[in-house]
């Protein structure tokens, strides 16, 4: 609600133009460290109305705890590079705090602080303890602290701590029932966690509190936070609610279109990366989701449309298709192919991957291509009957996948690794390998119903029947709203006579 917040602190300006901490807030609202997106010059001309020099800016704080908050604003808005900026506000912040132990607002701001300098992977672990416990005090004394239940979950957000996450999932969405993000938030946990009802839940009311907002702005389609709507899509996948997918999509391609009327300017076809329009996270679309431009849109696209098909395995959907949005979508278009014995598409589709994963590319393109241009090359070697080539390229895409953080929303790369391992070991006859690999999905990916399904298919094949039904049982209770007539039902209430 960074929209709003700016709104409301200038017109706190306009009360009282010498209220300092007006204009703190509307320097802030110009940093969003949790999306990966700052606007530095707006920070700075935000605190440029109070005074002409920090020094002049301080003069008009009124109170130690005001004079702390805008040192913190001062240097976050300061000289240096981005992770210096961001240090220097963090370790401003943890000043404020500890002057102020009592203070609601000064200790969730701390907390805040310290998430916008996170290392990658396990190395932010110890700073998400830090964050989440400062956090977790605030919520316990105020249970309807918005910024205390909302940093818990950006702080928890990693599945060895999602579960530490839960009680403010619960409550966060009440705490703020028209803020989409709010709305949001809790799915990170309930998808970490493999509660696809709740997960999907919590989407659809972000996603329409998001169209009431852009609504009541004036706004078009493409102010909606499609983010939502993106997380909303998978989560209908692992409900086998296909037919909701395809409506997502068509929302996006709606407000695609529209962007691209007023740009008119991007093709179709190119290399982009699941997050190269804008990160938040590994593998994950910005989360601003406000004025989406035609790239971020093309990018939601592509994601959208491969993880249909992958999830519901409809390959000849894609028949006849040669454009791709991203890389998700070039692999879905690849794998596609291999299910319909189109070898020279496949090939195809390989020499597109060699390119994204080149050293010229984007480390963040580069990272995933690799991953899939080993999928890829494998499927290939495999329908030729060249199983231990395949299986040896499948052995480099786990080991590459293996040095990349779990995923903290959709899965990437688009096809986990470990499940694709799974299904080629039961297409060759070998189940008990199978059950192995698909655990070891279900451990990186919890819940997920394709792993689910895969290892029932294990279990049944390896003759342990009684793993089997259960296996079968888990997977029907994610398909409980699943469309009618799927053949994954039809086989899994067979298995249950």
């Amino acid at each position: 609600m960074y929209e709003d917040a700016i709104d409301a602190f200038r017109e706190a300006q306009k009360i009282d133009p010498g209220f300092a901490m007006a204009y703190w807030g509307e320097a802030m609202s110009f940093s969003q460290p949790l999306w990966f997106f700052e606007e530095v010059d707006k920070g700075k001309t935000a605190l440029a109305k109070l005074g002409a020099t920090p020094a002049a800016r301080l003069a008009k704080a009124k109170t130690p705890r005001e004079q702390g908050f805008l040192r913190a604003a001062e240097a976050l808005f300061g000289t240096g590079d981005k992770v210096a900026r961001l240090t220097a506000h963090a370790r401003e912040m943890a000043r404020v705090a500890a002057d102020n132990p009592a203070d609601d607002d000064a200790q969730t701001f701390y907390a805040l602080a310290l998430l916008a300098t996170l290392p990658r992977g396990d190395a932010a672990l110890p700073i998400r303890q830090q964050a989440g416990a400062i956090a977790e005090k605030v919520f316990a004394r105020n249970p309807k602290h918005p910024g205390a239940a909302h940093y818990i979950l950006h702080a928890y957000d990693d599945g060895s701590l999602a579960s530490k996450a839960l009680p403010a999932a619960r409550a966060y969405a009440t705490i703020a029932p028209q803020a989409s993000h709010a709305l949001h938030m809790p799915a990170h946990t309930f998808l970490q966690m493999g509660f696809w009802d709740e997960a999907a839940a919590a989407d659809e009311a972000s996603w329409n509190a998001s169209i009431a907002w852009a609504k009541r702005r004036g706004l078009p389609i493409t102010s909606r936070d499609f983010h939502s709507l993106a997380w909303l899509q998978y989560e209908w996948t692992q409900q086998g609610r296909f037919s909701k997918t395809k409506e997502a999509i068509a929302f996006v391609e709606a407000a695609f279109a529209a962007a691209k009327s007023q740009t008119a300017t991007a093709g179709q076809h190119g290399l982009l990366s699941p997050q190269h329009a804008g990160g938040h996270g590994y593998g994950e679309q910005s989360e601003i989701g406000r004025g989406n431009n035609e790239a971020a849109l093309r990018n939601d696209r592509g994601s959208m449309r491969a993880r249909y098909i992958i999830e519901s395995e409809r390959w000849s959907d894609m028949r006849g298709q040669s454009t791709f949005d991203n890389i998700e979508e070039l692999f879905a278009l690849g794998l596609s192919a291999v299910n319909r014995g189109d070898a020279t598409r496949v090939r195809v589709v390989i020499d597109e991957f060699k390119k994204a994963s080149a050293p010229s590319q984007p480390a963040e393109l580069r990272e995933q291509a690799e991953i899939m241009l080993s999928e890829m090359e494998a499927l290939d070697r495999f329908a030729q009957g060249r199983q231990a080539e395949a299986f040896a390229l499948m052995d480099r895409a786990a080991a590459l996948q293996a040095r990349m953080p779990k995923p903290i929303g959709r899965p990437f790369p688009v096809k986990d690794v470990n499940e694709l391992y799974g299904e080629l070991l039961l297409q060759a006859n070998r189940a008990k390998e199978a059950i192995t690999w698909f655990n070891r999905s279900l451990e990186r990916t919890p819940n997920r119903s394709r792993a689910l399904f895969g290892l029932a298919r294990a279990y049944r094949n390896a003759g342990d029947a009684a793993s089997a039904r259960a296996a079968y049982k888990r997977f029907l209770t994610n398909y409980r709203l699943a469309d009618p007539g799927l053949p994954e039902i039809v086989e899994a209430r067979e298995a249950l006579r």
